[in-house]
């Protein structure tokens, strides 16, 4: 056997688990107001796994792809693809409204034009409530993002700070709660 049939075995036993598990996956939209680079619109998928029944894992990825800022060159665009990872406790995590919070890291892939910029983690802290029914929520988020950066043009170079607060809302579905 080669190890790609071995990697491909196994994640499809995975897979094939999953639902046995206790678990979350969802897609949403997001706006992030950072301070030197505005803001962005943006989609994101994620997806968590329980620990225990009020501790899940939580995986986010999000695409931002039109910040503009003036720091570098005037009108330089940056596009963000951040990928999270953290813990979440669900206060209610049977209930119809479930409030939670959450902190983790993130790793940003930037790009910028004109210049350069450089790749970078950060963290974020997150608050928020999802509500509905026993398998599918809608949810409303509050994340604090914290990310310093450094945009390079030609030999100039300028430090960015991107920090601000994310609003994400989307739908998520739920098994094994």
């Amino acid at each position: 056997m080669t190890v790609k049939t071995i990697a491909v075995a196994l994640g499809l036993v995975a897979v094939c688990c999953l639902p046995a598990q206790a678990g979350s996956v969802g897609v949403y939209g997001s706006r992030w107001e950072s301070n030197d680079a505005g803001d962005s619109w943006a989609g994101g998928a994620r997806v968590g796994f329980n620990f225990v029944r009020m501790l899940e894992f939580d995986i986010n990825g999000t695409q931002y792809s039109d910040f503009r800022t003036d720091l570098a060159a005037p009108d330089t665009k940056v596009k963000a693809r951040a990928l999270d990872g953290g813990l979440r406790v669900n206060f209610l995590p049977t209930a119809p409204f479930n409030p939670y919070v959450g902190a983790g890291v993130s790793y940003y892939w930037l790009d910028s034009n004109p210049g350069d910029i450089s790749n970078k983690s950060g963290i974020y802290g997150v608050a928020g409530l999802d509500f509905g029914g026993k398998a599918t929520h809608f949810f409303v988020e509050a994340m604090w993002r914290k990310l310093d950066t450094t945009i390079t043009l030609n030999s100039f170079n300028t430090d960015a700070k991107f920090d601000g607060v994310a609003g994400n809302a989307g739908f998520v579905w739920r098994w094994g709660t």
